[in-house]
């Protein structure tokens, strides 16, 4: 499944973009199609845009002296809708998962 399609022609390797102040607008090489693309993370399981950025895991690189030091982290998206984890990815896995923390209520954490 790509990541990014044209949506008037479906070609999915002809695309080049150009940043905009917030916003990056892509434009088909197959056939002048140009669009702004959404920057906002959504389900792709369910399409909700109520997902949240869950620290699965810090990367790290050899420092100095052979110290390890952080170099990032590796965030993995948890629907809060449907219950995906992975959600952004080319391959979600449905839900339900627990959500993140641990705890199988932290909506009421939320607020919600």
């Amino acid at each position: 499944m790509p990541t990014i399609a044209c949506p008037r022609c479906g070609d999915d390797e002809d695309l080049t973009g150009e940043q905009r102040d917030e916003a990056i607008v892509l434009t088909c090489g197959a056939c002048g199609h140009r669009w702004d693309r959404d920057t906002r993370p959504a389900c792709r399981l369910c399409g909700a845009e109520d997902i949240e950025g869950i620290r699965t895991s810090t990367l790290e690189e050899a420092g100095r002296a052979g110290v390890r030091t952080p170099s990032g982290i590796r965030l993995v998206y948890y629907c809060w809708d449907c219950g995906g984890l992975d959600v952004t990815s080319s391959s979600p896995r449905p839900g339900p998962n627990p959500p993140p923390g641990g705890s199988r209520d932290l909506r009421a954490l939320r607020g919600r």
